[in-house]
């Protein structure tokens, strides 16, 4: 394909600022450090409770946009695995409200996209990312309305205080915490500015944010907090900057750092804390539902580096991460072990054979080493993306 020969819709960006397998080892536990501090010492625990969390990348109102229909079409593959979790949470990368009103690079998607995402087994959202305030401070506040009509937990989003720990599971007497923030937002706005979105500059002032909240998650009897954060550059592998809050949030107590905002995943990295711990940083997980990508077909090269921009013909922004976090708590033991591993996602996209479509049908589904051999060959191959997330055993 020439470039004279795409369509002029692979000129819009996504967002203003995103051989033989290897023998799998055993899974690789390690412990986090349980609440203590000032808090009360937790109740003894009668038996192990076992606890798994899947955390999935951006749910993206990309143009020409999904509808509720099309965002529960586009999950049903997955909906068993989110079930199969105690909770699933998402990155919801858009403002709530009319989308009729959206213009430019704005992404607003109706109330009933988050309705849509509980209906398909997804239990919470982070609402903190660089479209959050797309439709100003009253769309930051639909949307923390729209997910308590849809029964959605949201992080980083809050009126009264967006960095205090929420709790993602609660099951006999363990709690596992998230703590949500973004360290960019696109808009100046009131909505920027106000008290109810939690952001993170990359600077000293940001890595005390980030070092305070994590700390207060463990002083709030959180027995492990989860990091989710919105960072980086897009259509590129993860930045130093990024990754240095990542290691500030593990440093500072969290026993999983995931980040979003590139729209193509990265990697994932082990880092060792001064107290001994290894923590995941998952440094970018990619998309979970997007437009992005409409043009790509398998045979096309993965990767189209004239212009990272150009992301209608960028395979990359099909595969997305799925983080899973199992954590096990034994009797009277105030150290959970950690199990981890991630599965990867692809988009099917029938624009790339159906340009006629108006809202072309999508469908996420795990990624098969098998099935998908010639997937898999092409991006294992694919030097300017992430072929290591292909290599690494802990792909699930």
């Amino acid at each position: 394909m020439t470039r004279r020969l795409l369509p002029v819709a692979c000129l819009l960006a996504a967002c203003k600022s995103a051989d033989s397998p290897p023998r799998r080892p055993e899974p690789v536990a390690f412990e986090i450090p349980a609440a203590h501090l000032s808090a009360p010492a937790p109740a003894k625990v009668a038996t192990p409770v076992s606890i798994t969390v899947l955390v999935g990348g951006d749910v993206l109102p990309h143009r020409p946009m999904l509808d509720e229909a099309g965002v529960e079409m586009a999950l049903a593959p997955l909906s068993p695995i989110f079930k199969s979790a105690d909770r699933t949470i998402v990155n919801y990368e858009a403002a709530t409200g009319d989308p009729a009103r959206a213009r430019g690079m704005t992404y607003v998607a109706k109330p009933d996209w988050l309705g849509a995402l509980s209906r398909s087994g997804i239990a919470a959202i982070t609402g903190a990312n660089n479209h959050a305030c797309d439709a100003g401070l009253p769309g930051l506040r639909k949307t923390l309305e729209a997910a308590q009509g849809a029964n959605l937990g949201v992080y980083g989003i809050d009126e009264a205080d967006p960095w205090r720990p929420h709790t993602l599971v609660e099951k006999d007497g363990r709690r596992v915490c998230v703590v949500a923030w973004t360290t960019l937002v696109n808009t100046t706005s009131a909505c920027s500015r106000s008290y109810a979105l939690a952001t993170a500059p990359l600077d000293r002032t940001g890595l005390g944010r980030v070092a305070t909240a994590i700390g207060r998650a463990s002083r709030e009897r959180c027995d492990a907090t989860i990091a989710v954060f919105h960072g980086g550059d897009e259509y590129k592998q993860q930045n130093a900057a990024v990754l240095a809050m990542a290691r500030q949030a593990a440093e500072a107590g969290a026993a999983a750092v995931v980040v979003h905002h590139p729209h193509v995943v990265s990697p994932v990295l082990e880092h060792e804390t001064k107290d001994g711990r290894k923590v995941p940083i998952f440094p970018s997980v990619g998309n979970l539902v997007s437009n992005q990508g409409e043009s790509y077909k398998p045979s096309m090269p993965p990767s189209y580096t004239a212009n990272r921009r150009l992301v209608c013909v960028n395979g990359w922004t099909r595969l997305g991460m799925l983080a899973r976090l199992a954590l096990r708590f034994e009797e009277n033991k105030g150290k959970p072990a950690l199990t981890w591993g991630y599965h990867l996602l692809w988009g099917e996209n029938e624009h790339a054979d159906r340009r006629e479509r108006l809202r072309p049908g999508i469908r996420v589904r795990l990624l098969d080493r098998e099935r998908d051999r010639e997937i898999v060959g092409r991006f294992s191959a694919d030097m300017k993306g992430a072929p290591e997330v292909f290599r690494d055993p802990r792909w699930l």
